[in-house]
């Protein structure tokens, strides 16, 4: 298997393990904010370390205004907002439909990769997003009246989550064209992220009290989740170096099944896995894999 592909699917495997960690810690929480700030307190200092033993502080200071808009916008839309809806959609629906559900960003990548970055489509990749966005839809539980608004609510933050994926995607590939700087890269969008959450911190005394009041369990357990976020990232860099968005996206739909074992492994008292779930994705995987062939 080529890298970028293989880069692509270690992405999946590493974020899978993050979301299961958040849906654990997170389940009988009324909030989000906290794995996003652990996942950028944990992550930026790692980044710092991995940097410096790298030597990729030259390679960092080569970068043009461009580059670092471009790296610096990504983080806060992927970092930030995706994660914050993607936090939320996993605590409000559960970790199997979210997985499912964020896959919509392989319609967003084709679409953002045709319109930006002049890759093509063809009429099978056009039929296989399709099928990704029923899948999708598909796996957000059985819907009744007291439920409709709740899951209503973590689908749209689902596919929110899908938008703001494609869009970092598309912002960092064109950078990851242009240099092999992993590390520097992606410390970019981290630290971006990490000023943001930072002055939140400073400035919202309600955010921070939700940090603060956060068990040695919880915590431990969304520090595990921050490391592998920083793992999958780096993966998703790389995987971008090689292979173009449209590319990339669909193979980190792959998700979906390191969501599904993971969750019978530790989550299968407290996720979701009916009919409804498990036909969602393997209509999600069959669009990923047509999409890829």
């Amino acid at each position: 298997m080529e890298s970028g592909p293989l880069f692509a699917i270690l992405t999946a495997a590493s974020f899978a393990v993050t979301q299961i960690l958040v849906r654990r810690a997170t389940y009988l929480s009324d909030e989000s904010f906290t794995p996003l700030a652990v996942s950028m307190l944990v992550g930026t200092p790692i980044f710092v370390l991995l940097v410096t033993f790298s030597g990729e502080w030259q390679e960092l200071r080569s970068f043009t205004w461009q580059q670092f808009a471009l790296l610096g916008t990504a983080g806060l839309i992927h970092l930030i907002i995706a994660r914050y809806l993607f936090f939320n959609s996993t605590r409000i629906i559960g970790a199997n439909p979210t997985a499912a559900i964020t896959r919509t960003s392989v319609i967003f990548s084709v679409i953002l990769g045709v319109a930006f970055l002049g890759e093509s489509v063809t009429a099978q990749q056009v039929i296989a997003a399709l099928m990704i966005m029923f899948g999708a839809v598909l796996t957000t539980t059985e819907i009744t009246r007291t439920t409709f608004k709740i899951s209503t609510r973590g689908l749209f933050m689902g596919l929110g989550t899908a938008l703001c994926a494609a869009g970092s995607a598309a912002l960092i590939r064109p950078v990851m064209t242009e240099t092999d700087a992993v590390y520097a890269a992606t410390f970019v969008m981290y630290m971006t992220a990490f000023i943001v959450i930072m002055v939140i911190l400073l400035f919202r005394r309600q955010q921070r009290g939700y940090v603060l009041q956060q068990g040695r369990g919880t915590f431990l357990m969304l520090s595990f989740g921050a490391v592998f976020l920083v793992i999958g990232h780096i993966f998703r860099f790389s995987a971008l170096q090689y292979s173009p968005v449209s590319i990339v996206q669909p193979l980190t739909a792959t998700i979906v099944i390191f969501v599904l074992l993971f969750s019978w492994m530790v989550n299968r008292r407290i996720d979701v896995f009916n009919w409804r779930v498990i036909a969602g994705i393997v209509m999600v995987l069959a669009g990923v894999f047509l999409i890829y062939d």
